[in-house]
């Protein structure tokens, strides 16, 4: 048997029945894609769990056919994804930045959000929120749960002046944004950003949870500051089981 990669979970995602999450890191077994790991590791077609061209922005699509991994597919533009069809996942990569995964407790519907700087000061993680709203009901918010994956934290994410000002008027910039050693810089904790986008956004703390390390300082997962170019993605996913 293969060894299997890295992964996390969040213990409030497994507790919302019908649905199944992970926070992948790095694979041991050298030359396994993203369709042979979710087929041998996750026993899921890799067709099933929709992904985007990630851009940095605040669009939020609803899961179509084509966003699975198909031979000759291609990728539509935007950084959330939800579904509400059983048999069906949705998926984010990242390498630092935030991935965000939510589920309803009684509504068989989850969301995965990327979410780095430029994408939290856009408002990614509020406008998913408000399309389930839209779709589900306000008061459907009350049932969201919403989980923070592994990713730049602030022991180590250090960010430039002007980085610094654009998240400077975000919920919780008082204590996640601190000054750093050297002039002219500052660290940021995405997680914590994320965090406070989501309670902002109507999801109460108690349905919101960090889970993971910091990427760039724990070598199981994939960073982009560690690595640079030649760094790999780490998917995370929720399915909606059949």
């Amino acid at each position: 048997m293969k060894p299997l990669p890295h992964f996390v979970q969040s213990p409030l995602l497994r507790s919302v029945p019908g649905v199944y999450h992970a926070f992948l890191g790095v694979d041991p077994v050298e030359g396994r894609g993203r369709r042979e790991r979710l087929r041998e590791v996750f026993s899921l077609a890799a067709e099933t769990i929709g992904t985007l061209k990630q851009v940095h922005s605040a669009s939020v699509l609803t899961f179509e056919p084509g966003d699975g991994d198909v031979p000759g597919g291609w990728k539509r533009e935007g950084d959330a994804l939800w579904t509400e069809v059983p048999g069906t996942g949705v998926a984010v990569h990242t390498a630092d930045c935030v991935p965000i995964l939510l589920a309803h407790r009684k509504i068989p519907v989850v969301a995965a959000v990327h979410a780095g700087w430029r994408g939290l000061v856009a408002g990614i993680v509020e406008e998913t929120v408000h399309v389930l709203a839209e779709r589900f009901g306000d008061i459907a918010v009350g049932g969201i749960v919403a989980v923070a994956g592994p990713c730049a934290l602030g022991c180590c994410y250090e960010v430039g002046e002007e980085t610094a000002e654009a998240l400077s008027g975000l919920p919780g910039e008082a204590s996640l944004l601190r000054k750093g050693k050297a002039p002219g810089k500052w660290t940021a904790d995405l997680q914590g950003f994320a965090l406070a986008a989501l309670q902002g956004a109507g999801i109460s703390a108690g349905q919101t949870e960090a889970a993971g390390p910091c990427t760039i300082c724990s070598p199981r997962f994939h960073s982009f500051r560690r690595e640079k170019s030649t760094t790999a993605r780490q998917l995370s996913f929720l399915y909606i089981r059949d």
